[in-house]
């Protein structure tokens, strides 16, 4: 019997041999300018995300951003349109809060960017720590349709959300700038906000863990020069909690890996983390994929073909002796799924994700010698 794309994947992340390497292919920001601008290929309008990448021989990297809805509870939440932005304001008993998003979908990008963050002053404090504690989380059906369509194409990549607690707070929250601020000068505060939203996760991660997803993302976007000096403080402790309930349940933890990683690392294996996905390498940024591998033997890489090299700029014979010379590198070649740092970019040929199947079959079979 053939092995799913699906299939393959689970199979090299839980540690079994395989025929041949995975590759797990992203292409929403090339797929949503094109879908919006109606630029796809002739051969791809009105096609989906998962049917192109399928047609090209790949398997699917198709994000969800979580299997969980967040539901405000004992509040007035209020969402208005401040063009070009989406304004969000929480009006709780201990005061309000706002948030303004401006969303460019139909320039690539799949989240919305916060203009304006929750936090902004220290007196909001009891009052986002006020909204945490009371939002709870109810399971998003719009996953189970994300994955029955699907089906053994590959992987809908979701999990509690896209950013883990602490990164939650420091980006999406407060913003590094002032998040590294008032750590200076508010630290307990910083800590109970931090508890505040590792409880809601906690709560996230039960409902995660009851469904039927296999792998679970626990966090993403990081950069060693940001989060390098919290991470044992903030990071690994969830992680290391998180990960002992996962593993529990017979499943895989993951984050995704995409930033500046080299002083990160030496600290990724108390994490226990078992997907580094989207990991990406030089020229793109300053790590090797050696480097990469040193997060520890049970992580799986998933990535390794910097966005950059989809570019027109760079030649087919330097893509493919690109290609080449990352499965050298990776040789024998388990525990690594072919992928991209992190995305198609706009200008790529889409025909050049058939082309790492097409080396994949000629190079890429298991073990690599």
């Amino acid at each position: 019997m053939t092995m799913t794309q699906k299939q393959r994947i689970l199979d090299v992340i839980a540690g079994k041999e395989v025929d041949k390497l995975p590759f797990g292919a992203r292409i929403d920001v090339w797929y949503n300018y094109h879908a919006a601008h109606d630029s796809l290929p002739a051969k791809y309008k009105g096609w989906s995300q998962t049917d192109i990448i399928a047609d090209q021989g790949a398997a699917a990297q198709k994000r969800h951003f979580s299997i969980c809805k967040e539901e405000y509870h004992d509040m007035e939440v209020i969402k208005r349109q401040d063009p070009p932005y989406e304004v969000t304001e929480f009006i709780t008993p201990l005061g309000t809060c706002s948030i303004s998003l401006l969303w460019s979908v139909a320039e690539g990008p799949w989240l919305a960017y916060e203009h304006q963050k929750l936090f902004k002053r220290p007196e909001d404090y009891p009052i986002v720590k006020y909204i945490l504690e009371h939002t709870v989380p109810v399971f998003d059906e719009q996953y189970t349709k994300e994955r029955e369509d699907m089906g053994e194409r590959g992987i809908v990549m979701t999990g509690t959300g896209l950013w883990g607690p602490s990164q939650r707070v420091m980006r999406e929250i407060m913003g590094y700038e002032l998040f590294y601020n008032e750590y200076m000068d508010r630290p307990e505060k910083v800590d109970e906000l931090m508890e505040a939203m590792m409880n809601l996760e906690r709560k996230k991660l039960d409902i995660a863990i009851k469904s039927d997803i296999e792998i679970i993302n626990l966090c993403a976007n990081w950069s060693d020069d940001i989060h390098t000096p919290v991470f044992k403080q903030y990071f690994t402790p969830w992680f290391r909690e998180a990960n002992a309930k996962i593993h529990e349940a017979s499943k895989f933890s993951m984050v995704h890996a995409d930033g500046e990683m080299r002083r990160l690392i030496p600290l990724f294996p108390d994490a226990l983390i078992d997907v580094a996905e989207a990991v990406t390498p030089a020229p793109q940024t300053k790590c090797t994929m050696t480097e990469f591998r040193r997060m520890g033997d049970h992580v799986t890489l998933w990535g390794g073909i910097p966005s950059i090299m989809f570019e027109p700029y760079v030649t087919n014979d330097e893509f493919d002796e690109f290609i080449k010379g990352l499965f050298k590198e990776m040789k024998p070649g388990y525990r690594l799924i072919v992928g991209m740092g992190d995305n198609l970019p706009v200008a790529a040929d889409i025909n050049r994700v058939g082309r790492v199947v097409e080396l994949i079959e000629k190079y890429g079979r298991l073990p690599i010698e």
